[in-house]
This record gives C-alpha cells, sequence and structure tokens, in this order.
C-alpha cells in the first residue's frame, strides 16, 4: 500500500478525528455529582466500556432510548444518581456540541489539504445521529461528502455491511480507499477483511507489538499515502 495513491479517504470519527474534552467517566461523573452521585470517574467509565460493548448496534429508530439504557446500566452498576430523567437529558445534550468534544491539532490541516487535492471524504462511525452536530460544531462537516454511521444502517463496526455501505455512499472503487482508524479491530481489521486499504492511527502507542498492519501516529501521516505531498 505504501506509495501508492487513493481516490478517497474513509475516517473513524472518535479517536480519530476528534476526541473528548476530558475521559467519558470525568464528563459523566461532572454532571452526576450534580445529581448526588458519589462514584468515581473511573468506575463510570470502566462501566461505561463494559456497557457499551455489551449493548449491540445503537438503534435505528430510538437512538436516545439506546443510549439511555447504557447509561442507566452504568449507574445502576455504580450507583443510581437521582432523578434519573433529568440527569440523561443533560449529559445526553452535553455530547451534541464541541463542550464535550474537541479536534485532534492536526485534523483541520489535514482534512484542508485532502481536499485541495481533489480526494472524497467520508466518514464511518459507530455513532447516532449527534454526530452531524458534533462535527458541525467542530467546523469539519464541511469537508465530508459522505457519513455511513451504525445507528442509520443498522450495521456496527466491525461488521462488514456497515464497510459495503460507506464504499457505496463513495462511489469509489474499494481497492482505490484508504480507511483510518484507532481500532486494530473494528476499523483496520475489520476493514481490511471488507476489501479496503487501512492504517491504524495509534497515537497512544496502544500496538506497539502490531506489525501486521501500517501505522501512523497523526492524521498527518496519511498524506503522502494519498497526495503529491513527499
Amino acid at each position: 500500500m505504501i506509495g501508492r495513491k487513493f481516490r478517497a479517504v474513509l475516517f473513524d470519527a472518535a479517536e480519530t478525528l476528534f476526541t473528548t474534552r476530558g475521559s467519558v467517566g470525568e464528563i459523566y461523573g461532572s454532571i452526576a455529582r450534580q445529581y448526588g452521585s458519589t462514584a468515581p470517574s473511573g468506575a463510570i467509565q470502566a462501566a461505561f466500556a463494559r456497557q457499551f460493548r455489551g449493548a449491540g448496534p445503537l438503534s435505528v429508530k430510538d437512538q436516545k432510548r439506546w443510549w439511555k439504557d447504557v447509561v442507566y446500566h452504568v449507574f445502576s452498576e455504580v450507583g443510581m444518581v437521582d432523578n434519573f430523567e433529568q440527569f440523561f437529558d443533560q449529559v445526553y445534550e452535553r455530547f451534541r456540541g464541541s463542550e464535550a468534544w474537541v479536534l485532534f491539532p492536526e485534523t483541520i490541516e489535514t482534512l484542508t489539504e485532502l481536499k485541495h487535492s481533489g480526494l472524497r471524504l467520508g466518514v464511518i462511525s459507530n455513532f447516532d445521529n449527534r454526530i452531524y452536530s458534533v462535527m458541525q460544531s467542530l467546523d469539519i462537516l464541511r469537508f465530508f461528502d459522505t457519513v455511513t454511521l451504525s445507528s442509520e444502517t443498522g450495521y456496527c463496526k466491525p461488521d462488514r455491511e456497515i464497510f459495503n455501505a460507506a464504499v457505496r455512499a463513495l462511489d469509489v472503487p474499494v481497492s482505490d480507499i484508504l480507511l483510518v482508524g484507532d481500532s486494530l479491530h473494528d476499523d483496520v481489521e475489520a476493514g481490511i477483511a471488507a476489501g479496503l486499504n487501512a492504517v491504524l492511527i495509534d497515537r497512544g502507542r496502544r500496538y506497539p507489538e502490531v506489525r501486521h498492519v501500517p501505522q501512523i501516529f497523526s492524521l498527518k501521516d496519511i498524506l503522502p499515502l494519498v497526495t503529491d505531498r513527499p
């Protein structure tokens, strides 16, 4: 793959283009304390990770209900807050925009250069439809030709069907698309299995032993792969 050029780049969203302002546990914890919670942020973070993994694909029909169930099970595990309904509405809205999310420093520069090079750009994410307002508030929605979501397709990564949907949306042969994601299994290995070329972005050096897939450490590292930039 190294040295070849592509016609499109497909990005994972959270932890690839942008990240939370603090950990999810810290954000949930800061609001939960307003509702009587004494659970440590680390415990909330761990419970959230467990409940999210076991929750299955986002509901296409009722995305907010899906998230509400996840959050209810998190706080059933770490200690229930007072007035859960009001708490959930507040925390759900916090993640709708830039109040909870921040771009990685190189995101805008990289996307700008990719668009100037004439590439089609897409997002593929296990996110709900709040991603549109998140990307709008972070001023990156304008760069993307397509957005493919688990909450809209009914399939979530690593299911091959969501990758197939993203390829169809981009309307570019699968061999001409480069996928960039931060999850070794859900993004990169699953994308390769679906016929895509893929690179793992590993900002935190979480995968030091991985040798079977290409790795980058900043979004800017993909520019030599897909543009004429040296």
